[in-house]
């Protein structure tokens, strides 16, 4: 029951981290490893989601998660765009995919 609350409580920061409005630091100007900081960001925040998700729900099928997690991703950043001081763009979406996938990845390697 905690892991539900606490896979709840995520989703709930992660929703509100979509539709608010961010100071001026601007993530995407900084690099590490020739990758933006931007783009770790969003696959570090969408990489516990999944895992939350099986320690609430773990009669769920990890490919079920992945997939609704996928979903997720790529529906809070079209939120973004949708947003007049967000701006949700494709590179975004597809770390939230690379951070919803290495997590299920994981998983489905610890479930074998």
């Amino acid at each position: 029951m905690k892991y539900r609350v606490l896979w709840f409580l995520y989703l709930v920061f992660l929703v509100v981290m979509v539709v608010v409005p961010l100071g001026t630091t601007i993530l995407s100007d900084i690099y590490v490893f020739k990758l933006q900081l931007d783009h770790l960001v969003h696959v570090v925040v969408f990489a516990p989601l999944v895992v939350l998700w099986r320690l609430g729900f773990p009669r769920h099928p990890v490919w079920k998660i992945v997939g609704a997690g996928v979903i997720l991703a790529v529906g809070l950043e079209g939120v973004q765009y949708l947003l007049p001081y967000r701006s949700g763009n494709v590179s975004d979406a597809v770390a939230n995919i690379v951070g919803v996938g290495l997590s299920g990845s994981g998983l489905a390697f610890l479930n074998r």
